[in-house]
């Protein structure tokens, strides 16, 4: 990575608290990793009580007293940031390696304006299809501080809708977009940590809030808003 790149990971984490502690040390641990930000948006189990634990001087640490959604607390972590790239992890990840921050930061060094977005391949059998149609709603993500700053006021109120913004935004400016394998990574369903009816729920939430930023009258029209989703299904 050329010397003038300097890399701040966040993490935004809402009850995460079985699976974000390996997440964080492999950033803090990694060397092309300057700084890592942790959000706990409100949560209401142990998650807050493991980012504090952690000791680390890459470390920040950053408190919402409430939920204020996935947008928000991207935001919060913005705004701490010292790099100029950005990588985006979720904090419900499992097998979550070193390699995988490699991977999401390669394209960065040849080609500063594009972003990066993980595909997680290790598929179990019922995720599959869904991953195929939604690839391009991973949480990592790398792309330059620069590129999304005109784009943190609407983030900020967008909760689940954060991937799509940021999708829209390099579509419209034709900002290239690779989408990189991350082999034997695996997410955590809703459905492996919530109830039926809590699961359902949140789908339902989080579904809503994407649909509506590409509802906005700046988002897109109706034949780009097709051509970007031809083209991120690879059709």
């Amino acid at each position: 990575m050329p010397s003038s790149q300097t890399v701040s990971a966040i993490v935004a984490a809402y009850n995460e608290a079985k699976t974000i502690k390996p997440i964080l040390e492999v950033l803090l641990n990694h060397p092309r990793v300057s700084q890592v930000i942790a959000v706990d948006d409100g949560s209401t189990d142990q998650t807050w009580k493991i980012i504090s634990n952690l000791k680390h001087p890459k470390l920040v640490r950053i408190h919402h007293k409430s939920n204020l959604g996935k947008g928000a607390a991207i935001v919060s972590a913005i705004k701490k940031s010292t790099g100029n790239i950005l990588l985006l992890v979720d904090a419900d990840l499992k097998q979550f390696h070193p390699a995988h921050v490699d991977l999401l930061l390669a394209p960065l060094q040849i080609d500063p304006q594009s972003m990066t977005i993980g595909l997680r391949k290790s598929f179990r059998p019922f995720e599959k299809t869904i991953y195929v149609i939604f690839k391009m709603f991973s949480g990592e993500r790398a792309f330059t501080k620069k590129s999304i700053l005109p784009l943190l006021p609407r983030i900020a109120h967008s909760g689940y809708g954060v991937e799509t913004i940021i999708n829209l935004h390099f579509n419209r400016h034709r900002y290239p977009i690779y989408y990189v394998p991350l082999p034997k990574l695996i997410h955590s369903m809703k459905h492996e940590k919530h109830p039926l009816y809590k699961y359902t729920a949140d789908y339902f939430h989080e579904g809503k809030q994407i649909l509506k930023q590409y509802l906005k009258p700046e988002s897109t029209n109706i034949d780009s808003f097709l051509k970007y989703i031809t083209k991120s299904l690879g059709i």
